[in-house]
């Protein structure tokens, strides 16, 4: 009888485990990569001559990936790519040079400045010099020089924790992009409050700076706009957008912790792109503040 009970105990398993679903990555964007040789969890592929910028890459990411998954658990399967400019359109999905990235699976970074640090650069050195001494006095690198890569080459654990939020790697995933951004500037933030306060003036300089000094004549600002316009809106908008959303990410790990990180990722992957039709926008509040805490929706209410 016990031999019988072990073989359908067995037999019941490997039924399991084969209807159990695949997830995969985009493996699209893989090609013409090389693999590096790591004992990570996530794969790290990059382009021809980077391998050193690969190396460093992947030890932000790992570094990132253990304190994230610790608070929000792992996630099953991510590659990280690091793509040269001349590779860009083959391998990465944005239009934007060297911009870090993150879609179905796949976390891309660029192997040197990004056409985004340049323009904030060039836009910087632009304004009137007592505007932004202190600014520029922040992102000066070791060479001297303004160097606006020390703000945008940290969005790749922006992006990292956007990987959190997708644990089957689809198209789409959440019904709400903007509740999709203010998590993924709560990674962002929480990891360099924590594990490298050094660096987190990096992030939050020139976050502060922009809200004090907008772009002229925004054309959206509500929430339901960000979402609605999400792929029209010009890049000054949305940019604002983000410096406004990682503002609200540092005061939601300022007052709640951490740990908030995980409800809100996990209310982020229940109500997907399927509930977008199914819920009131009333529901929606309720839902938040019941499932992460009512100081997200307090947040809501406050928005302008």
């Amino acid at each position: 009888m016990r031999q019988l009970l072990l073989v359908f105990a067995g037999t019941f398993l490997l039924s399991c485990n084969s209807t159990k679903e695949k997830i995969t990555t985009d493996q699209s964007r893989h090609v013409g990569l090389t693999e590096l040789e790591t004992t990570h969890s996530f794969k790290t592929l990059y382009s021809n001559g980077a391998i050193d910028h690969a190396e460093k890459q992947t030890a932000l990411v790992h570094e990132a990936y253990e304190f994230l998954s610790k608070i929000m658990g792992p996630k099953e399967e991510f590659c990280l790519l690091v793509v040269a400019g001349e590779d860009w359109e083959k391998n990465a999905y944005s239009p934007v040079v060297g911009m870090p990235e993150y879609y179905k699976g796949n976390l891309i970074v660029g192997t040197e400045k990004n056409e985004m640090a340049l323009g904030y650069g060039e836009m910087i050195k632009s304004m009137p010099e007592e505007m932004t001494v202190d600014l520029i006095r922040t992102y000066i690198n070791d060479e001297g020089e303004l160097d606006m890569g020390l703000f945008f080459d940290k969005l790749s654990i922006h992006e990292l924790t956007h990987n959190f939020q997708d644990p089957k790697n689809q198209e789409g995933y959440s019904m709400s992009r903007w509740l999709e951004e203010i998590h993924a500037n709560m990674g962002l933030y929480a990891f360099y409050k924590t594990k490298r306060p050094e660096e987190l003036q990096y992030v939050m300089h020139l976050v502060d700076f922009s809200l004090e000094n907008p772009p002229p004549a925004l054309q959206y600002s509500t929430l339901e706009d960000f979402d609605t316009n999400y792929f029209t809106m010009d890049p000054a908008n949305y940019g604002q957008y983000q410096m406004r959303f990682t503002k609200a990410g540092q005061m939601l790990i300022d007052s709640l912790g951490n740990s908030i990180l995980k409800p809100l990722n996990d209310f982020l992957i229940k109500y997907d792109e399927s509930y977008k039709d199914k819920l009131t926008e009333e529901e929606f509040r309720e839902k938040l503040a019941t499932e992460v805490d009512p100081y997200v929706v307090e947040l809501m209410d406050s928005w302008e």
